[in-house]
C-alpha cells in the first residue's frame, strides 16, 4: 500500500449560517435532531490533489451520527460536482436537485454522499431526472468528529486517471437524503425542508460555490 502526499490546491471558507437555501428562506425539519447542530451548514472546503487523485475536506457546523449510520455521520446529504480539466462535454444538470449548476460549470463526475450510501456516477445520460452512468470506485469516507469534518478521497481511478486535478472545477451543495433527496415544502414538517417550493426551487441547503484547483 502506498500512502499519498496530499497537496493543499484550494481552500474556502463558507460563511456560519447561511444554510437556508439560495434565497435564505429554507428551514430545517422540525424534528430537533436536525436543527440543533446546523448539520448542513457547510463552514470550509479545502481540495486537495495527489496526482489524479482528489481530497475534499468538509468542515460542519455540526456533525451527528444519531441513526447510526454506516458512513459515521447523517442528517447531512453531500452533492459534489467535478469538472475535469481539460476534458469535453459535460453537464450542467444538477439531477434530482431541481437545478442547474452556476454559470461557467459544467460536470463530469457527481458523488452522492450520506450517512447510507456512497455513489458516483459519470455525466453519460445524465439529465434533471438522472444521475447519470454509475462508476466505481467512490469516495473513501473518513470522518473527524474532533473538528466536525468529513473527509472525501477519489482516488485517479475514480476521475479518469488524470495526471493532475490542477485546472479542476469543484462545486459542493447540501441537503439531506432518505430513499431520495428530502422533501421540501412551504412549511417544514418532521422530516421534511420548509419555506420553498418544491415545483421550483433547488433542493440545495448550503453550497461552497464553485471552487477552481490552480
Amino acid at each position: 500500500r502506498v500512502e499519498r502526499i496530499w497537496e493543499l490546491l484550494a481552500e474556502a471558507a463558507d460563511p456560519a449560517d447561511d444554510d437556508t437555501g439560495p434565497r435564505g428562506t429554507y428551514r430545517y425539519p422540525t424534528d430537533g435532531s436536525f436543527r440543533a447542530l446546523r448539520t448542513m451548514d457547510l463552514r470550509q472546503v479545502r481540495a486537495f490533489g495527489a496526482g489524479g487523485a482528489l481530497r475534499l475536506d468538509l468542515k460542519m457546523a455540526g456533525l451527528s451520527n444519531s441513526w447510526n449510520p454506516a458512513n459515521g455521520f447523517d442528517h447531512v446529504a453531500f452533492t459534489v460536482y467535478v469538472e475535469l480539466p481539460g476534458q469535453p462535454g459535460g453537464s450542467t444538470a444538477m439531477p434530482l436537485q431541481n437545478g442547474s449548476l452556476p454559470p461557467g460549470m459544467r460536470w463530469h463526475r457527481r458523488l452522492r454522499v450520506h450517512g447510507w450510501s456512497n455513489a458516483l456516477f459519470t455525466n453519460a445520460g445524465a439529465s434533471a431526472t438522472n444521475e447519470g452512468t454509475p462508476a466505481t470506485p467512490a469516495a473513501a469516507i473518513v470522518v473527524d468528529r474532533a473538528s466536525q469534518t468529513v473527509s472525501l478521497r477519489l482516488p485517479a481511478a475514480a476521475l479518469g486517471e488524470m495526471a493532475s486535478m490542477r485546472g479542476a472545477k469543484v462545486y459542493v451543495t447540501t441537503w439531506d437524503y432518505d430513499g431520495g433527496y428530502r422533501a421540501l415544502g412551504a412549511e417544514p414538517q418532521g422530516h421534511a425542508m420548509g419555506g420553498g417550493n418544491p415545483a421550483d426551487d433547488p433542493l440545495v441547503m448550503d453550497d461552497s460555490g464553485v471552487i477552481v484547483l490552480p
